[in-house]
């Protein structure tokens, strides 16, 4: 290593040793954690229902358990050092599956509880996978399991004549017939279930010709809140239509007031309550059915949108309120002790844990850090026992440590583009941009953790899939892209915005794209930091032009990282739409034949590769610090690291503070 990035180390250490020690200061007179760790930014949300990036997902992994459990299965690899996660029993003891794959029958442990007391049933399961999929909820990862019967159908709120349907009178608490809604949706109306039997529907609105889009939208949202819906309302739990009354709602106010014999509602949704795919048989057996096998899906049960929250405690409290920490109520490993927004949330043992004696710590810490420079020195001070975001500049350095830890990661970093904004809908300018893009550069000279450079959207290593070769050209043919787009030498193309989630790491990679497009194409990028909450928002509500993100793969399998982009995905925010891709997916969902499967996804990562709604960037490596006296702490392809196997040597003491 040159003697000048040694020193420099050396000076930052130095110097940022002062952060830490004024980070130190924050914890006042708090006992330290028997282990504390940077966790990134500040989690936004602790509802396995509503979260959806690592920092949450770290907290909520040791503070909930679904049926099943990613948890280390062997030995980790001797050339990579990487920890093989299955999906192992937790919550339920054993399961079956069908011959035909479509059926799993789940046997919950006896005796499981919530942090509150209270048993933990089938029960629970049911009603929580209802909740993540209610479209009132907004459950970004409710896709994963739209191939469970009627899933797609409940979320979508897609209804049909003939449809056994639930209604949702508007009287949940506080509500009158003509007041504005409860937005707190559980504890929910009085429920009604039934068959539908007709809609309706006056005489659509007529509009102005230069009707704006978002007047065409209220109007069409305006009528159908007008519609008459015809139901047979019936017990759900009876033979047929058993004793059937026919009954009449609709969600407007006006219409109800205005008709005697319409009941005012919150909406019209399939019942997948009693006729759905996920049914508690009993207290102890949970049975869900799928419209097609789907080979991972035992890997999706055991991802954290699919743990249970306690009903009581949501109703209670309501949305986010239950999360609050003298509120919630969990059922993992570890229970919510407190949390210091912006600091750190602190987790203590759950005594009546189903496995409590086999979970060595008693208390862990998820320090909110975003600078990895203060997260290092946090480290070699003996603060954190284990980081994962390393300062480029001092890797060469740390990767002969004992430490240290490194191997290929299922993830992608990568960049959205609004291809509702032009011209980034031209697919020429969206090649022009990629190909002026020298990867290269970005992982040799920025971030310098083996990351490889990525123009495919599938990190290599899935066992059984071999994508395409991607788009990469060259500067030339981006600037040949760019002219016959009507952008000669970049004139006239218009100023946008670059926009990434505050971070030491993002940043610089940030300014040498900047960089790349300025000197190539004659593109001018402005830079725009937010922190991650307002930057998520921002993304969701489809207000930028070019962002900064990232995937982790939720299972091993190609499907976690294609199945983003279908049409109507809540977590592609790129208003990119291509049928034959749509079809793509959808038939290898269907496919049961391992090789042609594999071949369908390929064809469509061909086509994602080549529109480009995404630009990718490099397919991550992990690059993290863990103290040598922590026993099972080894890199996992989907960069899970579950505390509550971890442990301590026997032969040393476990102070968070100490090093090794």
């Amino acid at each position: 290593m040159p003697p000048e990035v040694r020193r420099g180390f050396v000076i930052v250490a130095g110097l940022l040793a002062v952060a830490a020690v004024i980070w130190a200061a924050r914890m006042d007179h708090i006992p330290p954690a028997d282990f504390a760790f940077q966790n990134g930014t500040d989690p936004s949300t602790l509802d396995p229902h509503r979260a959806t990036g690592q920092p949450e997902g770290r907290v909520i992994f040791e503070l909930f358990e679904g049926l099943l459990r990613m948890l280390p299965e062997g030995e980790p690899d001797p050339e990579t050092g990487m920890q093989p996660l299955t999906p192992q029993p937790a919550m339920a003891e054993r399961y079956e599956i069908s011959e035909d794959g479509k059926t799993f029958t789940f046997h919950l442990r006896e005796g499981i509880r919530w942090t509150d007391g209270t048993p933990i049933t089938a029960h629970d399961f049911a009603w929580s996978w209802l909740r993540m999929l209610h479209p009132a909820t907004a459950c970004e990862y409710a896709y994963l399991i739209s191939e469970v019967r009627l899933a797609t159908e409940y979320n979508g709120s897609v209804v049909n004549i003939g449809d056994k349907v639930e209604v949702e009178l508007w009287d949940r608490p506080g509500e009158t017939l003509t007041s504005e809604a409860n937005v707190q949706h559980f504890p929910r109306g009085t429920m009604k279930y039934g068959t539908l039997r007709g809609i309706i529907k006056p005489d659509s609105p007529k509009l102005a010709e230069n009707a704006t889009d978002d007047q065409r939208e209220q109007a069409q949202l305006d009528w159908e809140e007008r519609w008459i819906y015809e139901i047979d309302v019936a017990d759900p739990n009876a033979e047929g239509d058993g004793q059937a009354t026919l009954e009449r709602f609709a969600m407007s106010a006006e219409v109800a007031a205005s008709d005697e014999t319409v009941q005012r509602m919150h909406g019209v949704l399939v019942d997948f309550k009693h006729h759905g795919g996920a049914q508690a048989i009993d207290d102890r057996t949970f049975v869900v059915h799928l419209n097609n096998s789907v080979p991972y899906f035992l890997n999706l049960v055991a991802w954290y949108p699919l743990f249970p929250v306690n009903q009581n405690c949501v109703e209670t409290h309501g949305t986010p309120l239950w999360t609050k920490a003298e509120n919630i109520v969990t059922n993992g490993p570890y229970k919510l002790k407190f949390r210091r927004l912006r600091d750190r949330i602190r987790a203590e043992k759950f005594m009546d844990y189903w496995r409590a004696d086999e979970v060595s710590f008693e208390t862990i810490d998820f320090v909110s850090l975003e600078s990895q420079n203060t997260a290092m020195n946090m480290y070699e001070t003996g603060q954190l026992q284990w980081v994962y975001d390393l300062p480029a500049a001092v890797l060469e350095e740390l990767k002969d440590r004992e430490d240290f830890h490194s191997a290929p990661k299922l993830s992608i970093y990568f960049y959205k583009l609004n291809n509702d904004v032009p011209p980034l809908d031209d697919i020429r300018v969206r090649q022009a941009i990629s190909m002026a893009i020298d990867r290269r550069q970005i992982v040799e000279q920025v971030t310098k953790a083996g990351e490889q450079p990525a123009f495919t959207v599938v990190p290599p290593g899935i066992a059984g899939y071999k994508g395409p070769e991607g788009l990469k050209g060259s500067v030339e043919q981006a600037q040949a892209l760019l002219a016959e787009a009507g952008f000669p030498g970049g004139r006239g193309f218009p100023k946008m915005s670059l926009m990434y989630n505050t971070s030491e790491r993002h940043r610089p990679i940030a300014e040498v794209i900047q960089q790349q497009l300025q000197n190539n194409l004659n593109i001018k990028l402005e830079l725009k930091n937010m922190e991650w909450g307002s930057f998520v928002e921002t993304v969701q509500q489809e207000k930028y032009e070019i962002a900064r993100y990232g995937w982790v793969g939720d299972y091993p399998d190609p499907n976690t990282f294609l199945d983003l982009w279908v049409t109507g995905n809540p977590q592609s925010n790129t208003n990119w739409s291509n049928p034959e891709y749509d079809r793509l997916i959808k038939a290898a969902s269907s496919e049961l034949n391992p090789q042609r499967r594999m071949e369908l996804l390929r064809q469509a990562e061909s086509i994602l590769s080549t529109e480009l709604p995404i630009i990718p960037i490099f397919f991550y490596t992990s690059a993290e610090m863990a103290k040598t006296n922590i026993v099972g702490f080894a890199p996992s392809a989907q960069d899970l690291h579950p505390l509550s196997v971890l442990r301590y040597r026997s032969d040393d003491a476990a102070p968070a503070h100490s090093q090794d």
